[in-house]
This record gives C-alpha cells, sequence and structure tokens, in this order.
C-alpha cells in the first residue's frame, strides 16, 4: 500500500469513528452554513458539489432553495448520515483527488473545512476544476495557522490531531496555493459563524444593525480563525 493511501485509510478511519461517536454534534449548526449560500448567491437550478461533505448539512440549505446538489466524502459514516440527512441529493462516496462525476457538471464547487485534510491538495483542486463548468464559483473555508487559537493549540498544547491530517496555512500560503493552481480569487472574508455565533442571544433586529449578512469581522483578516475564499477558474488570457 502507497504511503498517501495508508494516509488516507487513516483519516477515513478517524472520521468514521467521530462521526459514529458524535454524529451532527462534532460540527457547528445548520444555521451557520447560511453564510455560504450569502456568499456564493445560490439561486434556484444550480448545480452544485460539496467535496468533503460530511454528513449533508451545507447540501441540505441548497437544496431547499432549489439547486441540484451532489456531495462526496471518503467517510463511510458521513456519507450514510448525508444519504439519510437530504436524500434527494447525490451523494457518493469516494476520494477527492479522483472525483466521479463527468467534466463540466457544476455551477457551484464547495469544499468546506475539509481542504486541508486532503493528502494531495493540488490533485484535488485540479479535479474540482475538471468538474467545474465555465464560469463556476468555488467556495472554500480554510483554517488560518497564524490565529491565536491554532497557535495556542498546537504549539502550545500540542492538540494537532495527526490521525484526521489536521493542518493550517497563513494567509498568503493559500492565496499562493490557490493562485498557482489556476484559480482567481474573487473575494476573501473571515469565518463567519464566530461573530455570528457571539451575537445569537441578541434580539433579532439589534442583531441585523450590527451584524450585515455578510461581515469582515472586527480583526485584520490575517488573524482571522479561518478564511472563506470565493473563487472562480482562471481564464487564459
Amino acid at each position: 500500500m502507497s504511503r498517501s493511501k495508508n494516509k488516507q485509510n487513516k483519516i477515513k478511519d478517524w472520521f468514521d469513528e467521530t462521526y459514529k461517536e458524535k454524529g451532527f454534534s462534532y460540527l457547528r449548526p445548520p444555521r451557520a452554513y447560511k453564510a455560504f449560500i450569502n456568499i456564493l448567491k445560490l439561486k434556484s437550478g444550480n448545480s452544485v458539489l460539496d467535496v468533503g461533505c460530511g454528513p449533508g448539512l451545507f447540501l441540505k440549505l441548497a437544496h431547499e432553495i432549489g439547486c441540484n446538489c451532489s456531495g462526496i466524502d471518503l467517510s463511510h459514516q458521513a456519507v450514510s448520515m448525508a444519504q439519510s440527512y437530504v436524500p434527494e441529493s447525490d451523494i457518493r462516496l469516494g476520494n477527492a483527488e479522483n472525483l466521479p462525476f463527468l467534466d463540466n457538471s457544476f455551477d457551484i464547487v464547495v469544499c468546506l473545512g475539509a481542504l486541508e485534510r486532503f493528502v494531495n491538495l493540488e490533485e484535488a483542486l485540479a479535479q474540482q476544476l475538471r468538474v467545474a463548468k465555465e464560469n463556476s464559483l468555488f467556495c472554500f473555508l480554510v483554517r488560518n495557522s497564524n490565529s491565536f487559537l491554532w497557535f495556542f493549540n498546537m504549539k502550545i498544547l500540542k492538540r494537532q490531531n495527526r490521525a484526521g491530517h489536521q493542518n493550517a496555512k497563513s494567509l498568503d500560503q493559500w492565496i499562493n496555493l490557490f493562485e498557482s493552481n489556476e484559480f482567481t480569487i474573487e473575494k476573501i472574508f473571515p469565518d463567519q459563524w464566530p461573530l455570528q455565533k457571539i451575537t445569537s442571544f441578541l434580539p433579532l433586529g439589534i442583531r441585523r444593525k450590527l451584524l450585515p449578512t455578510i461581515h469582515n469581522g472586527v480583526l485584520p483578516l490575517r488573524f482571522a480563525g479561518e478564511f472563506v475564499f470565493l473563487l472562480s477558474a482562471k481564464t487564459s488570457s
């Protein structure tokens, strides 16, 4: 067995056990995924692929607004949960480095909180470009290696989850990675959920005044815990 395949099997096993033990509670709540719907401006009829879809929380919201949804995940447990949670979607067991979908199939491709866990990241990005239609949009939620929480948990407490291939990059490193792999960066946002969670106890009217639908955070972007990248495929000039 190749070293890469061995790593992927360990990641799969870790996620299978995690989802069996924690279920949906392992992830942020369903309402947190509405931010990605807003950032992408999804509309009825969009064909959407979620790579590393987990139990299908994003796909459920996309389906509810009329999108044609597909998802793929390495974890048998995640796929089983997603097939039950959003049965209208085409959910497949598989590897992000060899997507089982035809070329030019999707208007939207998302990968939320999974990209940094892929063993062969550049191959996975190439596959996402392959299955995307011309003028498609991509949305990636990725972890920041320069955030305080990452530094504290990984450098001080030594809590990095190596079995699940937990990783992170700085803002500049993510930008360089995407641009060198044929993506054009449209916009970058801080992860929307932390501030939404903090303000969730406020009355709705006050919350809407304090926090716009899509916010830019309160700290400089480079210190965000996670980044949300909105991208398109680079076009030849």
